[in-house]
């Protein structure tokens, strides 16, 4: 569906350069940051799935910005520190990080660190799904209705299950272009509305109890009728 993202939020240069080669060969997503306001901005601007965080960072402390995170995102949190800060390492744990590493540090260690968190936290994709009378394969990439296939392109199932699978809660366009293109996507957005067209074309059958709702303003909606 998507690769996943991860935020370094370090002020040393080199630790981006090593952990971000190591997390790139593993088909991940970095972003890096050089302080803690920083950090926070782009935590509030997009999704990641992780965040490694330094506790000794400029502008603001480590610390602080796991407390700030943790009022809005259960994010998972791997935090960076020196020998010298096990009190603050302490505090982030309580605080909410998952885990931590203490520098300096094997590159590699931190990378089976991060893997390991991922697993424990990413949900995993239930393969086959049912919403009233359509049926989802992602295992396969089909879907049916009243168990007869309906022929859609990879992004057109992609598109279905993220919205079915996130039955009567609104989507944005941008939310959708994240979860099936991916956060790297730069394209025009109304890519999605053309996907929504062609889904309704194709889901227009007699005798069904859902339907993709557009919300004005807003996004689209999967429903049970």
């Amino acid at each position: 569906m998507r690769n996943l993202t991860v935020l370094i939020c370090d002020d040393n240069v080199a630790v981006h350069e090593s952990i971000s080669a190591y997390l790139n060969a593993e088909n991940i997503n970095v972003v890096s940051v050089y302080d803690g306001e920083k950090g926070l901005e782009q935590l509030q601007q997009r999704h990641f799935d992780m965040v490694i965080l330094d506790i000794m960072l400029p502008k603001m402390f480590g610390t602080d910005v796991c407390r700030e995170i943790r009022k809005t995102s259960d994010v998972p949190i791997l935090m960076l520190s020196a020998k010298s800060e096990e009190l603050d390492r302490i505090i982030g744990l309580e605080l909410g990080a998952d885990d931590y590493v203490t520098k300096p540090f094997s590159p590699r260690e931190v990378v089976t660190r991060i893997k390991t968190i991922l697993k424990r936290t990413t949900p995993k994709i239930e393969k086959k799904v049912r919403f009233a009378e359509l049926s989802i394969d992602m295992e396969a990439y089909s879907a049916f209705v009243h168990d007869v296939k309906i022929e859609f392109t990879p992004k057109e199932i992609e598109t279905l299950y993220c919205l079915a699978s996130n039955q009567g809660k609104v989507l944005s366009r941008e939310q959708i272009l994240n979860k099936v293109w991916g956060y790297d996507y730069y394209g025009d957005a109304r890519v999605v509305d053309t996907q929504i067209k062609r889904l309704r074309q194709k889901l227009a059958i007699d005798d069904v109890h859902f339907a993709i709702k557009a919300v004005y303003g807003v996004g689209y909606k999967f429903e049970i009728l």
